[in-house]
């Protein structure tokens, strides 16, 4: 009974957000803008945060004034963010071959399918070119009305 009521309030969560996007779209997109600019303001804070401790640290370790104190630290974060940014760019660079990978293997499977349906039937035939000039009858009809 409990998972029927979650899978209740799922839908309906579904449905309301699916209905806010079609019904108040400029909300939705205000919305998404102020978040994300919250969020950034929040990660600039949180660097300015690491960024001030490491200059009072470094000041008070080496004994160093304010502008080899800001050369160091610069120095020591540029380090640290390419270090970052490598091991960054080697996982996405192996994520993007496991994703390009998988996307071949999912479209030969589908054009296979496709030609396997093609040569059942005749039939089979006059529904996948009826289908194919229903959808491009949508898309013309679609963008034309805003031409």
């Amino acid at each position: 009974m409990s998972s029927l009521t979650y899978q209740r309030v799922a839908n309906a969560s579904w449905l309301l957000g699916i209905a806010a996007a079609i019904a108040i779209p400029d909300a939705l997109f205000g919305l998404f803008v102020g978040l994300s600019h919250t969020l950034w303001e929040l990660a600039h804070l949180l660097f300015e945060v690491i960024e001030a401790t490491l200059d009072h640290f470094v000041e008070h370790i080496f004994e160093t004034d304010t502008h080899e104190t800001q050369v160091i630290v610069f120095y020591s974060m540029s380090a640290t963010a390419s270090i970052g940014l490598y091991f960054l760019l080697r996982a996405t660079y192996g994520f993007f071959l496991t994703l390009k990978k998988n996307m071949t293997l999912a479209w030969m499977e589908n054009i296979t399918r496709l030609l396997n349906y093609w040569a059942e039937s005749a039939l089979n035939k006059f529904k996948l070119i009826a289908m194919f000039n229903v959808g491009l009858l949508s898309c013309y009809l679609a963008f034309s009305v805003f031409v």
